[in-house]
């Protein structure tokens, strides 16, 4: 997922290409310790420890940004997972606790009674519904419910059906999704509650899949279009009884849930959730402070972070996320299909400055993977320590001084205009005529996934789907998934040997797909994807900020792996 608009909205989900590899039950009753939420509440909070936790209220007025869908099919921004995360829920959920106190990525039954039984060497999955469950419209949970829903994302073209392809049957949905009625590797009886699903290859990330938006099964009556007035009938404590796109929203509770059913899935402590949506963050961030609204779902603006934090500083909490900012700098193209040109731009690049553009939102880094990964094992010593003098020899060895390089970026989002800005002038440092190419947000990524577009070296980021290094390596470097148009490894990153490894390890058998050889592996994966190929410029990890009214009690704020729980909070 993207996070693009960064500052202003951090919550940018994107498209992805296929991701192969599943978790299975038995590996995920173990300890899938990967959390995205590391880092300290403003006020030291980092979990619903008070004596208000659990207490209902009438209201939660929130602030929060524009988001494109609020039908769970089609959505692929933060802002609405955010929201489904106590609407829609999958057969499988992540564990809806703080990643500072407990293990936010932990997989747990959802609508299912298990995390499943697998069989045949984790190509086989079978759940059994709940029984009893009703949606928020009162129609009754199906088991063919699940199939119909994965039918509707293909319908409608979904951002997320490339999440699928690993299921048997799938290849006509894929080749003609609008036209997809049929998917014979998902198999439902009604009667029984049962659900089966059969992979082509096991799958190390298949139970996180389970557990995303896309997923989650809406009631088969519910039309093959976008849905949002109302959106679908959903399955958890809320519903969004009320949305006016990009203007505001309401979640009530839902009728039809009975306390507790599912386990580890919060009531709810808000009888409704009273959303206002914009992007300013100035705006939101005053609405919250004057106790109009209670929580700002924005990040707080740069140039006034420091202000609040003076103000305000037991009314604000900051969490690390599972997100990586880097520049790409395109394999097929001079001068970055030289490694001494690409090994040169990461020396040129000050990370802890990129750091500053931001406020102090970020921590500085030289891996791809966020520091929260088990996967993760930190690159030392650094393998690129800011070094101009290094940078422009490197360039000179390759023969690259003076060609012109084009520096792209997002133009209408300031910090990520700066970022780019900041590129250019290091690329001009080192011995490039370096030109800049500022697109706007809207468009930025899908003029980047063009091979037409020939970008050399740019902006861009990741912000995690789910807790699993298929969901980076295997979409933004992985060789073989390079395509023409809608592509995510906008380098063209592409080492045949590392392609050969990232697919080993996105199939392997679920007891192996987080064992300590996994993961060192992963972490090799990692390591040589940086230091030995230079193959991108990571420079930070991105830092949230949670912004609460006088009235709440920010010890209540739980951090879910990437995302705030509005069902959580609580009033003084």
């Amino acid at each position: 997922m993207l996070a693009t608009q960064e500052v202003e909205q951090v919550r940018l989900k994107r498209g992805r290409s296929v991701a192969i590899a599943a978790v299975a039950a038995a590996v995920l009753a173990l300890v899938v310790s990967a959390c995205g939420g590391g880092g300290g509440g403003g006020g030291g909070n980092t979990g619903t420890t008070t004596a208000t936790a659990g207490k209902t209220f009438s209201a939660l007025k929130v602030v929060w940004g524009p988001t494109d869908y609020m039908d769970p099919g089609l959505s692929y921004r933060l802002e609405s997972w955010q929201l489904f995360q106590d609407e829609y829920m999958g057969l499988v959920l992540k564990a809806h606790v703080s990643c500072n106190t407990g293990n936010c990525a932990k997989i747990l039954p959802g609508l299912a009674t298990t995390t499943g039984t697998v069989t045949n060497g984790g190509k086989n999955y079978q759940f059994t519904l709940r029984k009893g469950m009703k949606y928020s419209n009162g129609e009754p949970i199906k088991a063919s419910d699940f199939k119909n829903t994965i039918i509707r994302d293909f319908n409608l073209n979904s951002p997320g059906i490339g999440f699928y392809s690993n299921i048997v049957g799938i290849d006509a949905c894929e080749a003609n999704p609008t036209k997809c009625s049929d998917i014979s590797g998902i198999t439902t009886d009604d009667k029984t509650g049962a659900i089966g699903i059969k992979l082509k290859a096991p799958e190390s990330d298949f139970l996180y899949v389970l557990s995303i938006p896309f997923s989650a099964p809406v009631p088969s009556s519910t039309p093959h279009t976008d849905t949002e007035n109302p959106p679908p009938a959903a399955s958890g404590p809320y519903y969004t009884s009320a949305y006016s796109p990009s203007k505001s929203f309401t979640l009530s509770r839902n009728p039809h849930w009975k306390k507790d059913q599912i386990p580890g899935v919060p009531n709810g402590n808000p009888d409704k959730v009273v959303g206002l949506m914009t992007g300013d963050q100035a705006q939101s961030a005053q609405l919250v402070a004057s106790g109009q609204y209670m929580y700002d779902e924005n990040i707080l603006p740069i140039d006034r972070l420091q202000y609040y934090k003076s103000k305000y500083p037991h009314q604000i909490n900051f969490f690390t996320t599972p997100s990586t900012y880097y520049f790409f700098m395109n394999w097929r193209l001079p001068p970055f299909n030289n490694l001494k040109a690409r090994q040169a731009v990461n020396y040129a690049v000050n990370r802890q400055a990129l750091v500053n553009l931001r406020g102090g939102l970020a921590v500085p880094t030289w891996n791809f993977l966020p520091p929260s990964y088990p996967q993760y094992k930190k690159l030392s010593p650094t393998p690129y320590p800011y070094d101009i003098a290094k940078a422009k020899k490197l360039v000179e060895q390759s023969g690259t001084k003076g060609q012109t390089v084009t520096v792209y970026t997002i133009a209408d989002v300031a910090v990520d205009k700066s970022t780019g800005e900041y590129l250019q002038g290091q690329l001009k440092k080192i011995g490039y005529n370096a030109k800049i190419r500022e697109l706007s947000s809207g468009n930025y990524f899908t003029i980047l996934g063009n091979q037409s577009t020939k970008a050399q070296i740019g902006f861009t980021d990741w912000f995690e789907d789910y807790p699993y290094p298929t969901d980076w390596f295997n979409i933004l470097q992985n060789g073989e998934n390079i395509t023409k148009v809608h592509n995510n490894n906008y380098g063209n990153v592409d080492v045949p040997a590392i392609n050969k490894e990232i697919d080993r390890l996105a199939h392997l058998p679920p007891n192996q797909a987080l064992n300590a050889s996994a993961n060192s592996a992963w972490a090799k994966v990692d390591h040589d994807l940086n230091v030995k190929y230079a193959s991108t410029v990571p420079y930070l990890n991105g830092i949230l900020t949670s912004f609460f009214s006088s009235k709440m009690d920010p010890g209540c704020d739980i951090f879910t792996d990437s995302q705030d729980d509005v069902a959580q909070m609580c009033m003084k």
